[in-house]
């Protein structure tokens, strides 16, 4: 049997809230499907937080197709209405061990934002300082 292949994707640090250090992920998610349950856990807030939980598709850095099962869908992006097919922004988020010793799970979120055309060099302009243009 085949090793399952790595998933290749640029991770930076970043500092959570409770000042956690965490590395995370940029990835473009198309949604296979999301569940009609909801489910909930409450943050270090005290602030109940839905989501709903989604089976996506996506391609890492090395163009390898990934399915992921169980990526969180937050209550403030699937009430905008997310359709199988499209494709959102989504984040990866490693946290490192568990006390065991064992890898955690990694958190794999998708946003409502739809990923569209990338804007190309050609679309943008040099700048100039509005003190520098004559509008007379």
């Amino acid at each position: 049997m085949a090793e399952k292949p790595k998933c290749a994707l640029i991770f930076k640090t970043e500092i959570t809230e409770n000042g956690n250090e965490i590395k995370v992920a940029n990835i473009a998610g198309t949604l296979l499907s999301l569940t009609d349950r909801v489910w909930n856990y409450t943050n270090s807030k005290n602030d109940v937080i839905n989501y709903k939980l989604a089976r996506i598709s996506f391609v890492d850095k090395k163009g390898v197709t990934f399915i992921e099962e169980g990526v969180k869908v937050y209550e403030a992006s699937y009430s905008q209405g997310m359709a199988p097919n499209n494709t959102y922004l989504g984040r990866v988020s490693r946290s490192g061990k568990n006390a065991d010793g064992s890898d955690k799970t990694p958190w794999v979120t998708l946003y409502s934002v739809q990923v569209g055309t990338t804007m190309s060099d050609s679309d943008y302009e040099d700048y100039v300082p509005a003190s520098e243009l004559n509008l007379s």
